[in-house]
């Protein structure tokens, strides 16, 4: 009897997954089949997900949003401060700052409306003036700053920093600093997801025999459709390896081809060039491609293709992945961004999740290489200047 692997989802995962039925529409058989949960699991995390959108969490149950999280762990620190009534300079001891200690002396009166203030504010140290003290009110300006930065950064799925959600204000006429909106973010606690550093090894700086390196790194080209550049990468699911095929160009950043399969092979390759070519119809005599060695990129068959189209090949020195380092950057934001924060059952949930974070990535995602312009806003600026 084979026993059927044991699937374990992080609670940020479950968040995810609850937003994608909730918010996006995805249906449970859809997220179990993507997450590899049973149908209980699913219809649980959906049903706690609308809960807590409408305040409640059910009990004995760990929240899965951060203003629950925050309620639950408020909650936790009511019924210490209750048990630990008879003995509040025990409690004390474990307060340091003036903020957490006014916090739980007003929780602690809230719980229990007969204690004497005067009594709680000797036993906390902390003088009654400053109990009673009420801060200036922020202004609306403010206000809607803190609403705007909250609704920027969760529409970014955590993603976007400073200077994007600044380019977002921007778009809107409203012009606020960055360490303005930084201050705001780190109040509320808000971190934008950055990868992890990468090592990478020393390379032979070899050309290629069939294809020298012609793009020499010039990846900011002031026209649409004169140079893409292609790479492959791997995602794993449980059911085995998904392959992924880009094509992007490198005057506007958008990824205008792409192909996924369950093989690496050349026939990946050629169905994104083929994708692009589709979407894009460009002046083929005008168009470089630029890739790595790789062998789907070497093949014959691919060679012989571009050689059909009369599009110009151009190869990345052996071993040097900065000579192809706009596609690799993609990668790497496809994957801190999105992938890495799901687990996939099989290809069918790799190919839905990827092709709604290139929908994202080419129509919302603001990049800092094209002034913080999404690229569809940057390929319709080239496109009108033509």
């Amino acid at each position: 009897m084979i026993r059927k692997t044991k699937i374990t989802v992080s609670p940020l995962q479950k968040l995810e997954y609850a937003k994608l039925m909730v918010e996006q529409g995805y249906t449970n058989k859809q997220i179990e089949d993507m997450s590899g949960a049973g149908k209980s699991a699913v219809s649980r995390w959906k049903v706690q997900y609308q809960a807590e959108l409408a305040g409640k969490t059910p009990e004995n149950t760990k929240a899965l949003t951060e203003d629950q999280r925050r309620i639950q762990l408020l909650e936790a620190q009511l019924k210490q401060a209750m048990r630990d009534n008879d003995n509040l300079k025990k409690g004390c001891s474990f307060l340091h700052s003036r903020q957490s200690k006014l916090k739980m002396m007003r929780e602690v009166k809230k719980a229990n409306p007969g204690f004497r203030m005067s009594e709680l504010c000797r036993v906390f140290e902390i003088s009654c003036s400053s109990f009673y003290y009420k801060p200036i009110p922020q202004s609306v300006e403010k206000q809607t700053l803190i609403q705007f930065v909250e609704q920027a950064f969760s529409d970014s799925n955590a993603t976007y920093g400073k200077r994007r959600i600044q380019a977002d204000l921007l778009d809107l006429e409203c012009k606020v600093g960055v360490y303005a909106i930084a201050t705001v973010m780190k109040n509320l606690g808000l971190k934008a997801i950055r990868p992890k550093k990468k090592h990478y090894y020393p390379n032979t700086g070899d050309e290629h025999v069939y294809a020298p390196n012609l793009l020499k790194r010039q990846f900011n080209p002031t026209t649409y459709n004169t140079h893409w550049v292609g790479d492959i990468t791997y995602i794993k699911s449980h059911q085995g390896w998904s392959y992924l095929a880009c094509v992007l160009d490198l005057g506007t950043k958008e990824i205008v081809g792409y192909a996924l399969s369950s093989q690496p092979n050349t026939a990946l390759a050629t169905a994104a060039l083929n994708n692009a070519i589709q979407r894009q119809r460009p002046n083929t005599q005008e168009l470089m491609f630029h890739s790595d060695q790789g062998c789907q990129y070497s093949a014959n068959v691919f060679r012989e293709k571009l050689k059909h189209l009369s599009i110009k090949q151009s190869m990345s020195r052996r071993g040097n992945c900065w000579d192809n380092a706009v596609m690799e950057r993609f990668f790497r934001s496809l994957k801190t961004e999105r992938l890495n924060h799901l687990a996939f059952i099989n290809h069918s949930s790799v190919v839905s999740v990827v092709e709604q974070y290139i929908q994202f990535y080419n129509y919302k995602r603001r990049h800092s290489a094209i002034d913080y312009k999404t690229p569809h806003q940057k390929y319709n600026e080239l496109k009108k200047a033509a």
